[in-house]
């Protein structure tokens, strides 16, 4: 096994552990299909601007499932909608403190070295 799979490998063990820095989240497609996934999540408020050091704030939330789960779940890419009038794909998630959240992907980034995605997420009302 080369590297690259290996990182692979050892990556859906991580995604996939309850007791590491796995969270649930759930997708739900524009066609309304909703499936549960393990992944990283984050939710910034706070950041730091590299040109000036000064602290910024800006909301940044994102999701990270793998790749692999999205193709097992029919899912395929999934991309950021922007137009108003069209169904988004949704995320909805439980904080820390359990407050739930409904976001809309506005971008995803997906790493097929590795075989992860990054979905950039804003706050969405349904």
């Amino acid at each position: 096994m080369n590297l690259r799979s290996l990182a692979h490998s050892d990556l859906i063990d991580i995604m996939h552990d309850t007791h590491g820095g796995s969270w649930p989240f759930t997708i739900t497609s524009p066609g309304g299909v909703t499936v549960s996934f393990l992944g990283w999540a984050n939710d910034i408020h706070l950041s730091i601007d590299p040109g000036t050091d000064e602290i910024v704030t800006g909301r940044q939330a994102t999701v990270s499932p793998m790749i692999h789960d999205l193709n097992i779940a029919g899912f395929g890419e999934i991309k950021g909608v922007a137009e108003s009038d069209s169904k988004p794909w949704i995320v909805e998630i439980d904080d820390i403190n359990g407050k739930h959240g409904v976001f809309k992907v506005t971008s995803a980034n997906p790493d097929a070295g590795i075989g992860l995605t990054v979905l950039f997420l804003e706050e969405y009302t349904k």
